[in-house]
C-alpha cells in the first residue's frame, strides 16, 4: 500500500469521527473498562487472518491483533463471529463491541461503521485451479464463473462498485458472465479447489489468503494457483457500530493503542509470524 494512501484514510478516519465526541461516564470504553471485557467479532473461516486451530481454538493474525488490544486496554476479550453481512452492516445492538476481522473502510461502509486507523495492508488477486490450461491473463476470465464472498470489497469490485478511501479502483474492460456469492471466502476456496470448471472457473480475494489455501488448506494444499498481478490494494480496519452512542472514545483509544503497536513493532512482527512478510504501511 502507498504511504500517501495510508495517510489519506487515516486523516478521513481521524478527523470525520475521532475529532470530537462525548467522553463522559456512559460512554462505550467506560463501559468496556467497567465490564473488564471487550466482545471481538471475527470470521472463523479465514486463515491466515483468523481461523480455528487443531485443537478448536481462534488464532491468526486477527485474533493475535485483537488479543493485544485487549491486554494494553487491560480487559479480557472475547470473540463472536456472526455472518460477515451482519457485521458489514452495523447496528450490532451491542452483541459485540468491536471488528478486528480485516475489514477495508469504503465509502458506503463508514454510513453504518467507524473506522480506526489502518493496521494492516493486503493486494486483491485472482486465483484459477492449478489444472486449468486456458485462463493465462484476466483478460481470459471474460464470461467465466467467478466466486466470490459476499459484500466483500471483492464482490463489490467484480460487480464493477467498489469505492474505496483515498484509493483509485481501475476496473477491468470485460465482465464476468456469472457471479456466485458465498457466505466466507473460504466456501469459494473449497468450490475452486473441487476441480477446473466443476463449480467456478476462477475466485477473487486476499492475496494472503490464496498463498495459505496453496500452502496448508485442503488437508495438505489448495490445487490453486494464482493469475496475474493484484488488481487493486486496499488498507484495513478495525470497525464499530456507527449506531452506538459515545463510541469517540474507544475509537481515540484504539487509535492510541495502535500507534504504539507501530512504533514497538508489535504489528511487524505479527506479520511477519503469520504472513511470511511485513504487510504494514510506515507510519
Amino acid at each position: 500500500m502507498k504511504k500517501n494512501v495510508f495517510f489519506i484514510l487515516f486523516l478521513a478516519v481521524s478527523v470525520v469521527f475521532g475529532a470530537t465526541g462525548s467522553f463522559g461516564g456512559d460512554d462505550v470504553l467506560s463501559e468496556i473498562l467497567a465490564a473488564g471485557v471487550i466482545k471481538v467479532s471475527t470470521d472463523a473461516n479465514y486463515a491466515p487472518q483468523s481461523f480455528l486451530n487443531d485443537k478448536g481454538e481462534l488464532e491468526g493474525f486477527d485474533i493475535s491483533v485483537a488479543k493485544e488490544v485487549a491486554k494494553r486496554l487491560g480487559v479480557k476479550v472475547e470473540f463472536v463471529t456472526p455472518d460477515w453481512d451482519l457485521i458489514t452492516a452495523g447496528k450490532w445492538g451491542k452483541r459485540w463491541d468491536l471488528s478486528i476481522g480485516s475489514m477495508t473502510p469504503t465509502v458506503e461502509r463508514m454510513n453504518a461503521l467507524h473506522f480506526t486507523m489502518p493496521y494492516y495492508s493486503t493486494p486483491a488477486q485472482f486465483a484459477v485451479h492449478k489444472d486449468n490450461t486456458t485462463i493465462k491473463s484476466l483478460k481470459d476470465l471474460a464470461g467465466k464463473h467467478i466466486g466470490v464472498g459476499t459484500e466483500t470489497t471483492y464482490d463489490r469490485y467484480i460487480n464493477k462498485d467498489l469505492e474505496l478511501v483515498g484509493v483509485k479502483i481501475e476496473y477491468q474492460d470485460w465482465s464476468a458472465g456469472k457471479i456466485t456469492t458465498y457466505p466466507t471466502d473460504a466456501n469459494a476456496v473449497e468450490d475452486l479447489a473441487l476441480g477446473d470448471g466443476v463449480r467456478i472457473d476462477a475466485l477473487i480475494t486476499a492475496k494472503p489468503t490464496v498463498f495459505e489455501a496453496m500452502k496448508t488448506g485442503c488437508g495438505g494444499g489448495c490445487p490453486l494457483k494464482m493469475l496475474g498481478d493484484p488488481v487493486f490494494y486496499e488498507v484495513l480496519s478495525f470497525a464499530l457500530d456507527k449506531s452506538r452512542p459515545n463510541s469517540e472514545s474507544l475509537l481515540k483509544k484504539l487509535n492510541e493503542i495502535l500507534t504504539s503497536m507501530y512504533k514497538d513493532g508489535t504489528l511487524e512482527d505479527l506479520s511477519m509470524q503469520f504472513y511470511g512478510q511485513s504487510l504494514i504501511p510506515k507510519l
